[in-house]
């Protein structure tokens, strides 16, 4: 009784925890940074937009997806049956969670972007591919290209 309980209990806590992260929001007018941007220092370079079109960001894979979701089905899988029939529940939730985690994040990974060409004022050309945040920018129109290490993000 004490183990189905605990079983009850992880999968209530797991999903709780899965659905909590669904509920953050993004304001679409505004850009936004990974928490970890705060207090790092970037250039900033004025450029001209030279064309800006919209492209598909295909969705991503990684071990947190497919590890979230292994593990969620492999603990409701455990909650099924007793003996091999257990062991079987077990295995096949984990793979089949796995599945599910991994198709979840691509489908959270994927969206609409932006490819933007930009010139600065010395004439050197970047191409920029970044997220749709619904700046809505248009050819000639002057900006800021923000530069950390490697990435480069266009905004005003």
């Amino acid at each position: 009784m004490k183990n189905n309980v605990f079983q009850i209990s992880s999968a209530l806590v797991l999903g709780a925890s899965l659905s909590l992260t669904s509920c953050v929001t993004e304001d679409p007018s505004m850009p936004s940074y990974p928490s970890a941007m705060r207090g790092q220092a970037m250039q900033v370079f004025q450029v001209q937009i030279v064309s800006v079109r919209r492209v598909a960001l295909r969705g991503e894979s990684s071990i947190v997806g497919v590890g979230t979701g292994a593990i969620a089905g492999g603990v409701l899988g455990s909650m099924v049956g007793h003996g091999k029939a257990n062991t079987l529940a077990t295995v096949g939730g984990a793979i089949a969670g796995g599945f599910a985690g991994d198709a979840v994040e691509r489908s959270a990974t994927s969206g609409t972007g932006l490819e933007i060409m930009v010139r600065t004022p010395s004439g050197q050309t970047w191409n920029i591919i970044q997220k749709d945040h619904g700046e809505n920018f248009f050819n000639g129109e002057w900006v800021r290209m923000l530069v950390n290490g490697d990435k480069r993000t266009i905004t005003r």
